[in-house]
């Protein structure tokens, strides 16, 4: 590859490295906050006794232990290759994001159920603990309401961090959820998934505690909980398979592909793309390979009209970094589509 490709390349590793470093310590002051939000919430669940203030601090108990997988996972993902790993190990933060949506959302939302049965049962074989303390449950309330404050904060950072990345990578824009499906970050996947079932969880909280003051009736109170828990384990199954589909490889999107598509097809010295397949190795790095018709059969200038291939794709797409093979070769029926 010549300087100038190396120097580009140079440039974009920088770059990146500083998005990385920027999304790190955005996950680390959210989970600060998230520690802050859980004290209080268990606090108050102890203090009052309340169902859904309990569920709500499993919640944010699972919303910090996820923010704490990611980190570790995003540090592990930065390990350098090996002879075991030649490709590195940047499908760790898929595997964290996995694993906090398997094990962690989903423990969590079967405890918030499992607790608020047990307190449903309960008032059904002792009608005295339908009676609600009106001041312990408005204290759970005006917490509820304070963290409804703060996780709707996170959201709305959750999707200005969306926004800036479909503008820095000049994807199409896209609404929020659209681009949670779309998206190959686990990260982002993971914290805007998380935002948004703490806002959801906190409407229920906030509503069954509501609906006990209203008449004075815990029974609400129980039923809130139990709409937390299911909260959390739908939940783990969404995120369950985002981050599962993450984790065994997904191509690059249709954008991504048709700019890879005119960045090969226009390169001097390539009559024909014959077979292109992609693979997100990581938000950031995409695995290319491709088989072209070169203009002259001579290893000199396959040589030469490879590299101006990988230097065209590199352009293209400077804010990704590619691993790309790329072999040259005559049409034949039995290959792939390229595109």
């Amino acid at each position: 590859m010549n300087e100038s490709s190396d120097s580009s390349d140079s440039t974009n590793q920088s770059q990146q490295s500083g998005q990385s470093q920027h999304k790190g310590a955005a996950v680390k002051a959210a989970l600060l906050a998230n520690i802050g939000v859980a004290v209080a919430k268990l606090c108050a669940a102890v203090f009052t006794g309340s169902s859904a203030m309990l569920s709500e601090s499993v919640h944010s108990v699972a919303d910090c232990s996820n923010e704490i997988v990611l980190m570790a996972g995003d540090r592990f993902a930065k390990h350098k290759t090996d002879g075991d790993h030649p490709f590195g190990l940047y499908r760790a933060k898929y595997l964290a994001s996995f694993v906090v949506a398997t094990l962690l959302f989903f423990v969590g939302g079967f405890f918030s159920t499992s607790e608020a049965v047990k307190r449903l049962i309960a008032m059904g074989e002792n009608p005295a603990l339908h009676d609600a303390n009106q001041m312990e449950l408005l204290v759970a309330f005006a917490v509820v309401c304070v963290s409804a404050c703060l996780e709707g904060y996170g959201l709305h950072q959750s999707v200005k961090e969306a926004n800036e990345r479909m503008k820095r990578t000049g994807a199409p824009h896209t609404g929020v959820f659209r681009f949670w499906r779309r998206t190959k970050s686990a990260e982002l996947a993971s914290v805007i998934m998380e935002d948004t079932l703490a806002l959801i969880g906190l409407a229920f909280a906030g509503t069954g505690i509501g609906l006990a003051i209203a008449f004075d009736d815990a029974l609400w109170d129980a039923v809130g909980g139990l709409m937390v828990g299911a909260v959390l384990i739908v939940g783990s199954l969404l995120l369950a398979s985002k981050s599962g589909s993450l984790l065994l490889g997904e191509a690059v999107s249709e954008d991504q592909r048709r700019r890879i598509v005119e960045a090969v097809t226009s390169t001097p010295g390539v009559e024909r793309l014959l077979n292109m397949q992609t693979v997100h190795m990581s938000e950031d790095d995409i695995l290319l390979c491709v088989k072209v018709q070169t203009s002259k059969l001579d290893r000199d200038y396959d040589v030469e009209t490879v590299d101006k291939i990988e230097r065209s794709v590199r352009e293209a797409l400077p804010w990704y970094r590619f691993e790309i093979y790329v072999e040259p070769d005559v049409f034949r029926a039995d290959h792939r589509k390229a595109a």
